[in-house]
């Protein structure tokens, strides 16, 4: 129960960022974005992972900015777990 919930919002803070990222604009990038296809048999994870990697080839182009790093506080980010309940999660995958 506990993944599907850190699962849902793990995909929309995913989709949050996404939203907000600023992309070149067309006139004044080098790159020629290309056209969008319909995705109908593979789903919303190969677009994720399609906009991921050509995020990574223009930075190692560079074509785009890198993004700032933001660290992660387990303890901030879930308010609904105790710090006891988070320790115990990080103790059972670093196994």
């Amino acid at each position: 129960m506990a993944s599907d919930e850190l699962a849902k919002k793990l995909q929309s803070r995913l989709a949050t960022t996404q939203e907000t990222e600023p992309r070149p604009e067309p006139e004044h990038s080098p790159v020629r974005p290309k056209p969008q296809e319909a995705d109908g048999a593979c789903g919303d994870s190969s677009s994720e992972l399609s906009a991921i990697l050509t995020r990574r080839q223009d930075i190692n182009e560079g074509n785009a900015a890198p993004r700032l790093t933001r660290v992660f506080n387990p303890y901030t980010e879930f308010k609904e777990f105790s710090r006891k309940q988070i320790k115990d999660m990080e103790m059972m995958f670093k196994r």
